[in-house]
């Protein structure tokens, strides 16, 4: 059976997919061949792009199987209608790529503007007028829509009309940052901190980043191998001896934790969600962690794992001897001259911090209630795009670790979905032939994404207090068309 995945996720964000906006000319739409799978592609774009969750509900029972549909069809129509209202309403076939009496292969255009999409169907011969198994997923846009790298001023001209499009539509609240060598080409921010309050979202405003702290954590614990006290191949059981799981600790490496090949998944669900906003020391988090089933043995898969994450910010506690915040504020944020970064309380909003709005019922509301209590090691600290670039230049200039361990961390250790690979606590993927790392975050009413150019010198931050993907399609829009 053929995997249906979605186009844009909120945490996979780790996910360098290059789903940028880039067609140069208007082109038609494609001709869907009269096959049974050509007509299900078209009454599936139809009931898809319609909006209307009867008419999906309808489709889907009557003509997606139960195995290719994975779930009952209204709780799908209502997953695949959810997905529709993030990529502006739904596809357009671009082209077919391959087709036969029983399959097709198909490639789409988010009606949005932002991103593609491979889409597979496969029917049953004896049922025809059924889907028995289909596919969805990303991929970069097609070679003959490709946009031509641009200079500078070109670059500078397209962001910015195409911002002021999205800003002027709602679809983007935020500050976007491009620059070379450490100094800004552009740098404008859009849209409101707090639209209750009438704040403007300036370049000092703090946003949350989600996931992004991951770097950091990383950093961090680069920095103690750096001094002798670790190393990435020492277990959870060495750097943890009274984790409360022991089996699993003995088989848990750091490299593990840090390339999210440990299996420990993720502490968010049920019991999370019911005592977040207690949970406010990293070692509260070990009530969600241990214990836990594997999802599969270590270094025997790859699943994206804040919990991994958690139990690496235990181990900077257990081996600095400091609480991991502030340990994060004395050894990187300080040395980086990163002053507007850091882990606040929700209920203690700070100086210039951003409201998170996201998506209900067709309204943009706040999400303090689905916030955690504050951040931590494995995400949700806040920062602005001028400290990010701060960041960006203190890796490069090595104010933070060493030559070799700085590439350690930077360079690609497993292969993830989609293309690119995944380091310690940093995304790896090659642009023309050059290096691109770093990390993006997204949660309800949080989006935000760093790229940073190692070979060419640039850095793009893109930060937004709305939901997914719309930072991270930015960055991918800015990415189709820099030189690096």
């Amino acid at each position: 059976m053929l995997r249906r995945r979605t186009v844009a996720s909120l945490c996979l964000a780790v996910i360098l997919a290059a789903i940028s906006q880039t067609a140069i000319t208007q082109t038609r739409p494609a001709a869907i061949p009269d096959t049974a799978p050509g007509r299900l592609l078209k009454a599936w774009i139809e009931s898809f792009n319609a909006g209307d969750l009867d008419g999906r509900t309808k489709f889907l029972s009557e003509h997606v199987s139960d195995a290719a549909r994975q779930m009952p069809p209204a709780q799908a129509a209502e997953r695949d209608l959810r997905f529709r209202s993030r990529i502006g309403g739904g596809f357009d076939v671009f082209k077919i790529e391959d087709s036969s009496s029983t399959e097709l292969r198909a490639i789409l255009k988010e009606k949005g503007g932002f991103g593609w999409a491979e889409l597979r169907l496969k029917v049953d011969p004896a049922k025809p007028g059924l889907i028995a198994a289909i596919d969805l997923h990303p991929v970069p846009p097609p070679t003959e829509t490709r946009a031509g790298r641009e200079g500078q001023d070109a670059l500078i001209k397209d962001v910015s009309q195409m911002l002021e499009k999205l800003a002027a539509e709602d679809r983007f609240s935020g500050v976007v940052l491009v620059a070379k060598d450490g100094k800004p080409l552009f740098e404008k921010a859009y849209g409101y901190a707090d639209r209750e309050k009438k704040i403007a979202n300036t370049m000092d405003t703090k946003f949350c980043i989600g996931s992004m702290n991951k770097m950091f954590t990383s950093v961090a614990i680069a920095q103690l191998v750096q001094l002798g006290k670790l190393s990435y191949s020492d277990t959870l059981a060495k750097l943890l001896p009274d984790y409360p799981d022991k089996d699993v600790a003995a088989k848990i490496t750091l490299h593990q934790l840090l390339t999210h090949t440990s299996g420990l998944g993720d502490f968010f669900g049920p019991d999370f969600e019911q005592k977040k906003d207690s949970v406010r020391e990293l070692r509260d988090y070990l009530q969600f962690v241990a214990g836990k089933p594997l999802k599969f043995e270590p270094g025997t898969g790859w699943a994206y794992s804040n919990a991994g994450m958690i139990v690496a910010g235990l181990i900077v506690e257990r081996i600095s001897g400091q609480n991991y915040f502030d340990y994060v504020q004395d050894h990187i944020y300080q040395p980086a001259g990163m002053a507007s970064s850091g882990s606040y309380e929700k209920n203690k909003p700070q100086p210039h911090q951003a409201v998170g709005y996201m998506r209900q019922d067709g309204k943009w509301v706040s999400n303090y209630a689905t916030l955690p209590l504050m951040g931590s090691s494995a995400g949700g600290g806040y920062s602005t795009a001028p400290d990010l670039l701060r960041f960006a230049e203190a890796l490069r200039e090595h104010k933070l670790l060493n030559t070799e361990l700085t590439g350690v961390i930077t360079t690609g250790k497993v292969d993830v979905a989609f293309g690119g690979k995944y380091a310690y606590g940093f995304s790896e993927s090659i642009v023309d032939g050059k290096r691109v790392v770093g990390h993006n975050g997204g949660a309800p009413g949080v989006n935000a994404n760093l790229d940073i150019y190692w070979d060419s010198g640039y850095t793009v931050a893109v930060l937004a207090n709305l939901d997914p993907p719309i930072a991270e399609n930015v960055n991918a829009f800015i990415r189709d068309r820099i030189q690096p």
